[in-house]
């Protein structure tokens, strides 16, 4: 499973738009299309659709594995996931509603990688006793550590594992930060995950669920700038922590971030 671990330390978790599985599929294809790996040309939410056309990628007990095969052999095995906590209408053949898409991109000399990784997915999921965690997390926070737990269970107390405990490490050390301002602080209420992708030399889209957060997000002048200097950045009025950051091609970034929601100051 050291693809979704590298998806998960890379920032490659997001939850999904309540809109059904054709908006999914979307969203996280054009996450794909963001992989250098991926031949020019290629038209991945066309290749994926035809995929579901040709077989329903969903695999049962909530999960599904869309797919893309690259047309060269080389190259590494790349997945994004999203997290639904509604549940997505699939067509799975177990009729259950899907709460994780796992999509994945398949250079011809990582196929058996591809098959290994799912079946320790399956592995993980009926290790933990299926997907009602997940299905039930309260936020995309607990998502990530519970899939950290996956994968800690599947690949052992080995390398990986250090890996995995030190991304829960770091988004515990910002739940339990303390944001302070002036002689008072102020108590965290809740962290709100959001993912900003700047593009050169200072375009900023922000991808979250907030829409005067967005607005006002897009409008810092000083967001990007703010985001290549790592850990804390405050932007329009609010906290935001960059937890993982991935350099794409053409310049383009990819945060990963949370965002500070505070309770009232004491007095």
């Amino acid at each position: 499973m050291r693809s979704i671990l590298n998806a998960l330390q890379e920032g490659r978790l997001f939850e999904l738009p309540d809109a059904g599985k054709a908006r999914a599929l979307e969203f996280l294809a054009r996450i794909l299309d963001a992989n250098p790996d991926i031949e020019v040309g290629t038209d991945t939410i066309e290749e994926i659709k035809k995929r579901e056309e040709e077989c329903n990628t969903g695999i049962g007990m909530g999960v599904a594995v869309p797919h893309v095969r690259a047309k060269r052999e080389e190259g590494e095995l790349f997945c994004a996931i999203g997290w639904s906590s509604a549940g997505i209408d699939y067509g799975a053949a177990d009729g259950g509603l899907v709460h994780l898409v796992v999509m994945y991109h398949i250079p011809g000399a990582q196929k058996n990688v591809y098959l290994k990784e799912i079946s320790g997915l399956v592995k993980a999921i009926r290790k933990s006793g299926g997907m009602e965690a997940i299905a039930h997390a309260p936020d995309l926070n607990a998502v990530r550590n519970l899939l950290l737990d996956w994968v800690s269970a599947v690949l052992g107390e080995t390398g990986p594992e250090a890996v995995a405990r030190m991304i829960k490490l770091e988004v515990r050390q910002a739940q339990a930060a303390v944001v302070t301002a002036g002689p008072a602080e102020r108590r965290i209420s809740r962290l709100v995950p959001l993912s900003i992708v700047v593009t050169p030399p200072n375009g900023v889209v922000v991808l979250a669920q907030n829409a005067e957060w967005v607005a006002a997000l897009e409008k810092d002048a000083g967001l990007a700038q703010g985001l290549a200097t790592g850990g804390e950045v405050a932007a329009a009025g609010q906290q935001l922590f960059v937890l993982a950051s991935t350099a794409y091609a053409g310049g383009r970034v990819l945060y990963q971030c949370v965002a500070v929601v505070n309770g009232a100051a004491p007095a």
